[in-house]
C-alpha cells in the first residue's frame, strides 16, 4: 500500500502548536511502522521556509525522493478577499499532484488549514477515486458556534466547507474516544468510517535531571523569579485562562508570594493586556503573572520538569496533548473534568470543574499545600503517559487506512 501524507499541518502556523508536533510525530510513526508499505510526504511550495527543515527532520529516516513538493500560485488564504479563484485552482493542482503519486490512500494531518495563511486542503475537487483519511482532532467550533463562528461570516463559511470535506472522507482517525463519539453524533459519516487511534507525546517529553544551578539559569533567562504554576497552550475562550487567572489570584497571600503563574504560548499583546488588567484589579504586581510567549520544545520540556504544578483548565478539548506531555515529563498535573481530559488524565482526584473558579482554586491550593498529593500526581502521570504510544497509534492508523481502501 502506498500512503501519501499531506504535511501542511507541519508547515502553517500550526507548526507552533500541538497540531504541528502531531503532524511530524504522526509521519515519523507511520514511517517507522510502515513494514512493506510505501510512504510519501507531500509538502506545499507556498511555505518555502519550512521545506528544508522538514526534509532535514526525515534525513536518514525516509528517502529524500519520497518527500515531494507541489506548487500553486498564491496567495490563497480564504480570510483575505480576492483569493477565491486562486484557491480553487490551487485545490485542483494539489489534488492532481497527489493523484500523480499513485497513492492507495491519502492522509490529511490537518484539514482545517488555509483561512489565515496559504494552506490548501480539499477532498473530491479533482480526485474522486483515492480513499482519503483525515485526522479528526475535534469539532469545537461546530459545537460552539457562538464563540467561534457567529461573529465572522467569512470564517463560518470556510469552516462549514471543511465540515463538508470531513463528510466526504473515507476514514476519520479520531484522537480520543470522546472525539470519536462527537464525530459519530454530529457528522454525516458512517460509524464504520471512524477509528479511534489516540495520540502520544513525542519522545523528547520525559523527566530530566536538571541541576539547581541549571534550573536557576533557565529561570533567569526566561524571567521566572520563583517557584511556578505552569500553563501552556492557546488563549481562545475554551482554554479558560480568565477563570484560571482569577482562581490563581484568589489563592491565599502566602501562596501568591511563593508561586508565579507562568503562561507559555503564542498570545496577542491585546489579550495579554487584558489578563494583566485582571492582576491590577486584584492589586497584584504584574510579576505574579508572566507571559513567556512561544517557547522552543527544549524550553518546554524544561518548564514541564521544573514546574510545581501544571494546570490545564480547558473546558473543551479533542484530546489535550499538553497535559499528556507534562505528565510524561513527571509534572504533577491537574485539569478540567470535561470532554476528553478525564480519559487523558486517568485520575479523578486530579480533576476540577472548569466553570467554577472556586473548584479550580481549591484544587490548586490542595496541590500547592501538599507535597504528598503532588508526588501522587507525579507518579500517576508517569504511569498514565505510558498508556499512550505513537507506535500503537501508527499501527492502528495503517490498519484503518487499509480497511478504508478495501471498503
Amino acid at each position: 500500500m502506498r500512503i501519501v501524507i499531506d504535511m501542511q499541518g507541519a508547515q502553517t502556523e500550526s507548526r507552533f502548536r500541538g497540531i504541528g508536533r502531531y503532524s511530524l510525530s504522526f509521519a515519523e510513526a507511520i514511517i517507522r511502522n510502515r513494514g512493506e508499505h510505501e510512504v510519501f510526504l507531500a509538502l506545499s511550495g507556498l511555505f518555502p521556509d519550512t521545506i528544508e527543515p522538514i526534509r532535514a527532520a526525515f534525513e536518514g529516516f525516509l528517502p529524500q525522493e519520497n518527500i515531494r513538493v507541489w506548487y500553486a500560485p498564491g496567495p490563497v488564504a480564504e480570510g483575505q478577499p480576492g483569493n477565491e479563484k486562486r484557491r480553487k485552482v490551487a485545490e485542483l493542482i494539489r489534488e492532481a499532484f497527489l493523484a500523480s503519486l499513485q497513492p492507495d490512500v491519502i492522509h490529511i494531518c490537518s484539514l482545517f488549514e488555509g483561512f489565515e495563511d496559504n494552506a490548501v486542503t480539499s477532498i473530491g475537487k479533482f480526485d474522486h477515486q483515492t480513499p482519503i483519511s483525515v485526522t479528526l482532532y475535534d469539532l469545537i467550533p461546530f459545537l460552539n458556534p457562538d464563540q467561534y463562528l457567529s461573529a465572522n461570516a467569512l470564517y463560518s463559511s470556510y469552516y462549514y466547507r471543511k465540515i463538508d470535506c470531513l463528510n466526504e472522507s473515507s476514514c476519520l482517525l479520531s484522537i480520543s474516544d470522546f472525539t470519536q463519539q462527537e464525530g459519530r453524533k454530529y457528522l454525516q459519516v458512517s460509524d464504520q468510517s471512524f477509528c479511534c487511534v489516540s495520540t502520544a507525546a513525542d519522545q523528547s517529553f520525559q523527566p530530566q535531571n536538571i541541576s539547581e544551578d541549571a534550573a536557576k539559569q533557565i529561570c533567569f533567562r526566561l524571567g521566572i523569579e520563583r517557584h511556578f504554576v505552569l500553563y501552556t497552550g492557546g488563549c481562545d475562550e475554551r482554554k479558560n485562562l480568565a477563570r484560571l487567572i482569577q482562581a490563581y489570584f484568589s489563592l491565599p497571600q502566602d501562596l501568591l508570594a511563593k508561586y508565579q503563574l507562568i503562561i507559555a504560548g503564542k498570545i496577542s499583546q491585546e489579550q495579554i493586556k487584558l489578563f494583566q488588567q485582571q492582576a491590577a484589579d486584584f492589586h497584584l504586581s504584574k510579576d505574579r503573572l508572566l507571559f513567556l510567549g512561544y517557547v522552543s520544545d527544549e524550553d518546554l520540556v524544561q518548564l514541564y520538569n521544573l514546574c510545581e504544578i501544571y494546570v490545564f483548565p480547558s473546558w473543551h478539548e479533542g484530546f489535550g496533548l499538553p497535559a499528556l506531555e507534562a505528565m510524561a515529563c513527571g509534572a504533577p498535573v491537574i485539569a478540567a473534568n470535561s470532554t476528553s481530559l478525564p480519559e487523558v488524565i486517568g485520575n479523578p482526584d486530579a480533576l476540577f470543574d472548569p466553570f467554577s473558579i472556586t473548584s479550580i482554586a481549591s484544587k490548586l491550593q490542595d496541590a500547592l499545600r501538599s507535597s504528598d498529593f503532588r508526588e501522587q500526581l507525579r507518579q500517576h502521570g508517569l504511569q498514565q503517559a505510558k498508556n499512550f504510544s505513537w507506535d500503537f497509534t501508527a499501527i492502528a492508523c495503517i490498519l484503518c487506512m487499509a480497511n478504508s481502501r478495501a471498503s
